[in-house]
């Protein structure tokens, strides 16, 4: 069931993904997750929904089931059974709270953890904020931006990955073994 949340939004809502289509006769929702690995959407007991037409209001849903199919996620949600109603949330974004995330192993972040954060060479050289991650199909590679918008790629890997400090830390940010000058 769809509820206009009455009472106040979580702070720690995460987009990720966005509606693609409807999926079988009961309308089950077909999401392009943002992430290879979506073990945050396929385990969430609750989404919001934002439609792009209102980007304003958020609905919350419980999730019924959730499943892989074919490089996208299926979400059956409760309440939510009409086909044609599925159809007009495509575009809509697929926001989860962070608290309800799965824990992970020490050196595994989630992405969303990640953008924003300075990044530094070992000389405290600030090489500038990340923008996004993406995978190569073989690793997770850091996209960079500087103050006048020269994007960096490095790889999210052991030889150039120092040290990560997360939120919560005296000075979050990502330590790299990288030259200003590449």
């Amino acid at each position: 069931m769809s509820l206009e949340s009455k009472d106040p939004l979580p702070a720690d809502l995460v987009e990720l993904g966005t509606i693609i289509d409807a999926y079988g006769i009961r309308g089950a929702l077909k999401v392009r997750p943002f992430s290879d690995d979506p073990v945050a959407l396929l385990k969430a007991k609750e989404v919001w929904i934002r439609h792009p037409r209102d980007p304003n209001t958020l609905r919350n849903y419980q999730v019924y089931t959730s499943r892989n199919h074919s490089g996208t996620i299926l979400l059956e949600l409760v309440g939510l059974t009409d086909r044609e109603l599925v159809l007009s949330f495509k575009s809509a974004e697929i926001l989860v709270s962070r608290k309800s995330f799965p824990s992970l192993s020490q050196d595994e972040y989630y992405w969303s953890d990640l953008i924003g954060l300075p990044v530094v060479n070992q000389q405290q050289e600030t090489l500038g904020i990340v923008t996004e991650l993406m995978d190569n199909g073989v690793q997770s590679v850091l996209v960079i931006e500087d103050d006048v918008k020269k994007q960096r790629l490095i790889p999210f890997v052991a030889p150039f990955i120092v040290e990560v400090f997360l939120q919560g830390t005296d000075e979050p940010k990502i330590v790299v073994d990288w030259e200003n000058d590449w």
